[in-house]
Order: structure tokens, then C-alpha cells, then sequence
């Protein structure tokens, strides 16, 4: 009875078929694992991590001032150094009081690299400010490229070697540009996460990103430029608006601005950028620096081969596939070429659009190469491959693949000798082996000098210390100095800080603000105005003058024999000037830093000794000549 209530009665332990346990998937050895791709990807990953640093460590300690070009990295670490001081004694954000005549002045200042300059203070707590800048520089730049690199490896373009040799030799330009002791290299680093949270479609994260990216540089709007690219593409592919890019980035654009230590400060600052650096061709309202003109054409083609023959891979490979287009590689397109027209534009985008044109080349040759077919996972082409036809390759196949190999090898040569080319340079002009081979005698003309000479080339760290020691112990506190040149205003504010000046970091700063005074400055900088000590004395309230000792001289003479001003101080850097208040005669001679030393007298009477020697040797060679 009961087994008939009983609907499932149990089986005789006899008739039990237990079920067999899954057999457990046996763990890879690190032997194993060694021999994967995977392995080796992560082996050039880090191999490309250590090239990076210890390039941009070669370049950045090849002079030992601020690395490169302008001095502008002395005034990012002495005001990251101000604002250290401030908030060690218990202040927020110091006065910045140096260009009292610009936009810059106490009332209207906003810095627009604050996260930038915050990030350099780190530095300070172990090292010397040139030395903290310095090291701080081949931190944020290896970062900057290696996060260009790092894209490529996180989604499985192959060849990564290539494409780091590519990366390395994209533009000398940029690497002279990255080892600047500036924001650029943070801008590149939060593109690139912004690029990846597109890919990866986590939109929520691009608002703090944007955030942050208005806080280290007026280049912010780059990112929203990605974000609508974005939604375009998703929009063609998938016929919908995708808001949350647009969204997210332009919510964290408008916070970046009103939760701002500097607001509203902050949004003047910004037009004045916009409005003036927006500017077509050369037409600026005053003479900016270089770095915001464009190049010529044959500087394109020769500071930037790679970077544009990467770009021309890119537009000839790219395809839409299956009447979709690669989302990747279409954004890639879009921002690039972006990037791209500005370059044409101006220099200063040799900071972005090399990098990027070679991940769109890497992006555009990846998506070429994959088939219409639906691959399958590679976990699951591991399971079945014991199932599969395990034949070696057809011989079209070897050969293929031989073909690849040796293309990836020569391609690596040529990587490898360009990277000569840029990085140590080659001068055959005086070569008198080739000028007497007739083959060769076209060699004689090629001559570049390399990015390592050039940065060797920079001026001294030491540039105008004396002539500003000089003028913190001898020149009264919080005067006004009327600094001849505005692009020597970094090195005199990292030096010295007890005085004020005209113009500096860019002349716009002045003309936006005082226009009259700006459009004066040139004629008494070149010389051309009778009463120059009048007008600097009076419209500017300067006493002092500073300028460069090989600069400038008609504007000094000038000066001297007007009987307004007189040498107060001079080396063979610098001069100070001081503007008299009352007119007296002109100085019999300038006075250089001071009475005459001890060791400036042994000098001058062993110059004269020795003149006198020339001289007296002279004569008689004379006497016996006429003998």
C-alpha cells in the first residue's frame, strides 16, 4: 500500500546511477601561462612603460633648467609653491599680485591650471622646485603616453610593438612639447579616460572627469567635442539619442565652472582664451607667442611624417562593415581629424594630434583586418581545438605568414632608424666622404639636429639669478618693474617675488585689460620715443626698468641720454634701470652692479697688462720687419 502512495519511490541502492561530478577544468601553471599571448602582451606592455619613462628622463635632464623652450614652467612651480606655502600656514589661496597692469591682477585672477598646479606640490615635499618640476614633468608626460599605448593594449590591437615605435617616433614636436613642465600631458591622460568610458559606455563617470578637467586646463571643451561624436555614432548605428554622454560631460562641464575657487573669475579668464586664441591664420590682435602659429608646410612634413602617414593609414583603411559603422574607429576618425585641422592651425596642437593620429591608425587597421564573420570566444576555440583539424598550415599560409613577419621586422627598422633621426640627429654637410662619392653626394645635404641637442640648446637654469638677487636686496619691496620683455615675466617671478611687473605669460593679458598701455610698450621697447622715462614713470608707475643685456639697447641709450634714468645695475645677462624723478645729466658711465671688486680690478689690470704686451709685440714685429 504504501508503495503505491508513494509516487516516486526511491531506487534500490543497487539500481542508484549516481551522477559523475564535473570534471574540474585543470589550473594553468605559471609555465603555462608565461607561453600565452596574454603573457607576452603583458611583457611588451611594461617593456613599453619602461621605454617611455626613460626617454622622457633623457629629454627632460639633457639641461638643467625647466625643460623646454619658454620658461613657463618656472611660474607653474613657483605659484604650485605659493600656494603650498598658503595652505601650510593655514591660508587658502594666496594673492597672486605680480601683474597688477592685466587681467591677472589680485581682483580678476582665476588660474586655470589649479588641479595642474595642485599636482605639482607633491613634488615640493621632496625635492628643490627646478628638480620637483622636472621630475614632475616625466611623470605626467610618461603617463600621458603611456595611456596612449595602454588603449591600444586594452583592446587587443595586435603588434604592439609596432605601434609603440610608432607612438615613439610620431612628431619630435611632441615630445618637445610633452617634456614642458605644463597641463598638456594631464589633458591627454583624461582624454584618453574619457575615450575609454565611451567605449566602455559608462557614461555617469565622464561627469567627475569633466569636473576635473576644468580645474587643470582651459582645453575642457575636448571632451564634449568626444561626447557628441559619441552620440552621433551611437545615433547612425543604433537609430536612438544617446543623451547620458552629452549629459554627464556638459553637467560636469557647468559644475567645474560654478564650484570653482576662482569663480566667477574663472569664466572671464575662459572667454579671454576662446576669444582671442579662436583666431584665424595669424591674425591675432597682438604678437603671441610662436607656439600659436602655424606651421609651414614643410615643417609639417618633416617635424611630422609619421603622425600624418599613420593619419592616411587611418582614412584609407577605415570602412564601415555589415552597414554599421566601427564605433571605435569612427570616433577615432572624427575627434582625430579634429585635431588634425587644428594642427594646421596652430603649433600648440603638436601636443595632441600626433598620439592620437597613430591610435587611429592602430584602430582604423585593427577593424580592416577583422572578419564579417562572427568569431568565436577564444575560451571556446580552447575548448574545442583538441576537435579541430590540427594539421600544420597550408604552405600559402607559411608563406603568409612569413610575409607578415618579415614586413613587421623591416617596418621595426625603419621605426628604429627615424628614432635616430629625431632623437640624436645627423649632419652630413661636412662630410668628405660622401661630398667626393658621386652616389652619395646627395647625403651632403641632409642635416637635422636632434631633439637632444636642441633641448641641450636651452638657456641656463641660472638665467638672470644674479640680476634678481641683485634687485631683492637693492630695489624696494612691492615696486613695479617695468620688464621689457613679457616672455622673461616666469623666470622673474620664480626668482623674484618681491616685485611686480607689466606684462607677462602672454601680452593678450594686457591688451585685454589696458590696451592703451600695450600699444605704447613697443615703441619704447624699440627705441622709438623721446620720453620713454617719462611715459614708464607716469602712465605705467614704474621707477625700474629690466632688460635682457643684448636686447633692447636703442631703448637704453635712449633712456641714459635723456638724462631720466641711469644704470643701477648690469651683467652680461641682465640690466636694471632706475627712472630718476627729477632730469639730470646724463651718466658718464653705467654702473655695473655696484663699486668695483677686488677681483674685477685684478681683471681689468691684467686685461691692460696684456694689451700693453700685444701692443709693445706688435711693434717691434714691426721693426723687424723693417729690418
Amino acid at each position: 500500500m504504501e508503495e503505491i502512495l508513494n509516487d516516486n519511490p526511491e531506487p534500490a541502492a543497487e539500481d542508484r546511477v549516481e551522477n559523475p561530478a564535473p570534471e574540474e577544468k585543470p589550473k594553468q601553471t605559471w609555465r603555462q601561462w608565461i607561453e600565452t599571448d596574454a603573457a607576452v602582451r603583458l611583457v611588451y606592455l611594461i617593456f613599453g612603460l619602461l621605454v617611455i619613462i626613460l626617454l622622457m628622463t633623457r629629454l627632460q635632464f639633457s639641461t638643467d633648467a625647466i625643460c623646454c623652450g619658454d620658461w613657463d614652467g618656472y611660474y607653474h612651480i613657483g605659484w604650485s609653491q605659493e600656494l603650498w606655502n598658503s595652505f601650510k600656514a593655514g591660508h587658502w589661496l594666496p594673492q597672486f599680485k605680480w601683474l597688477p597692469l592685466t587681467v591677472l591682477n589680485p581682483q580678476d585672477y582665476a588660474d586655470h591650471h589649479f588641479l595642474f598646479h595642485l599636482l605639482q606640490i607633491p613634488f615640493l615635499w621632496f625635492f628643490e622646485p627646478v628638480t620637483a618640476a622636472k621630475v614632475a614633468a616625466v611623470c605626467y608626460s610618461s603617463i600621458a603616453i603611456f595611456s596612449v599605448y595602454w588603449l591600444l593594449y586594452r583592446y587587443g590591437v595586435d603588434y604592439l610593438l609596432l605601434w609603440l615605435f610608432a607612438l615613439l617616433t610620431c612628431a619630435n614636436p611632441f615630445f618637445y612639447r610633452m617634456s614642458m613642465a605644463k597641463a598638456p600631458p594631464l589633458t591627454i591622460i583624461i582624454s584618453v579616460i574619457g575615450i575609454y568610458l565611451l567605449f566602455e559606455k559608462k557614461y555617469v563617470w565622464l561627469l567627475p572627469l569633466m569636473f576635473l578637467f576644468v580645474w587643470t586646463y582651459s582645453l575642457f571643451p575636448l571632451l564634449l567635442f568626444a561626447a557628441f561624436f559619441w552620440t552621433l555614432i551611437i545615433g547612425w548605428n543604433e537609430r536612438r539619442f544617446e543623451w547620458r554622454p552629452l549629459a554627464y560631460t556638459g553637467g560636469g562641464m557647468i559644475l567645474g565652472n560654478v564650484i570653482n575657487p576662482y569663480f566667477p573669475q574663472n569664466i572671464g579668464l575662459f572667454y579671454e582664451h576662446f576669444v582671442e586664441k579662436l583666431k584665424i591664420g595669424t591674425d591675432f590682435a597682438v604678437p603671441v607667442g610662436g607656439e600659436w602659429y602655424p606651421y609651414s608646410g614643410q615643417d609639417l612634413l618633416t617635424h611630422f611624417p609619421v603622425a600624418l602617414a599613420a593619419m592616411l593609414m587611418g582614412y584609407i583603411l577605415f570602412a564601415p562593415k555589415n552597414g554599421k559603422l566601427p564605433e571605435k574607429a569612427t570616433f577615432l576618425l572624427m575627434f582625430v581629424t579634429i585635431l588634425l585641422m587644428s594642427q594646421f592651425r596652430s603649433k600648440r596642437f603638436a601636443e595632441y594630434f600626433p598620439p592620437f593620429a597613430i591610435m587611429f591608425a592602430a584602430f582604423s587597421w585593427k577593424e580592416f583586418l577583422k572578419p564579417n564573420a562572427i568569431e568565436l570566444p577564444d575560451e571556446f576555440k580552447r575548448e574545442i581545438e583538441p576537435y579541430l583539424d590540427a594539421d600544420k598550415p597550408s604552405p600559402a599560409q607559411s608563406w603568409m605568414n612569413t610575409v607578415k613577419l618579415a614586413a613587421a621586422w623591416s617596418l621595426g627598422v625603419v621605426f628604429a632608424i627615424i628614432m635616430f633621426y629625431n632623437f640624436i640627429g645627423v649632419d652630413f654637410t661636412d662630410n668628405e666622404r660622401f661630398k667626393n662619392t658621386v652616389g652619395l653626394r646627395w647625403l651632403t645635404g641632409i642635416k637635422q639636429i636632434g631633439l637632444l641637442t636642441d633641448i641641450r640648446g636651452n638657456e641656463s637654469n641660472d638665467k638672470y639669478r644674479r640680476a634678481t638677487d641683485w634687485a631683492k636686496a637693492n630695489i624696494p619691496e612691492n615696486e613695479l618693474i617695468f620688464n621689457c620683455n613679457w616672455d622673461d615675466f616666469p623666470k622673474l617671478f620664480y626668482y623674484d617675488r618681491k616685485h611686480a611687473y607689466v606684462y607677462g605669460l602672454d601680452p593678450n593679458y594686457l591688451y585685454t585689460k589696458n590696451p592703451e598701455l600695450y600699444n605704447v610698450i613697443g615703441d619704447i621697447t624699440g627705441g622709438k620715443k623721446d620720453d620713454a622715462a617719462e611715459i614708464i614713470r607716469d602712465r605705467f608707475g614704474a621707477h625700474y626698468v629690466m632688460t635682457d643685456s643684448k636686447e633692447n639697447e636703442d631703448m637704453v641709450a635712449k633712456l641714459l641720454d635723456s638724462g631720466w634714468a641711469e644704470t643701477i645695475y648690469e651683467d652680461d645677462e641682465a640690466r636694471y634701470l632706475k627712472i630718476r624723478d627729477t632730469k639730470g645729466a646724463p651718466p658718464a658711465e653705467s654702473v655695473d652692479g655696484g663699486p668695483e671688486t677686488p677681483e674685477e680690478k685684478k681683471i681689468l689690470d691684467q686685461m691692460e697688462e696684456n694689451d700693453a704686451k700685444n701692443a709693445n709685440r706688435g711693434a717691434n714685429d714691426e721693426d723687424d720687419d723693417e729690418k
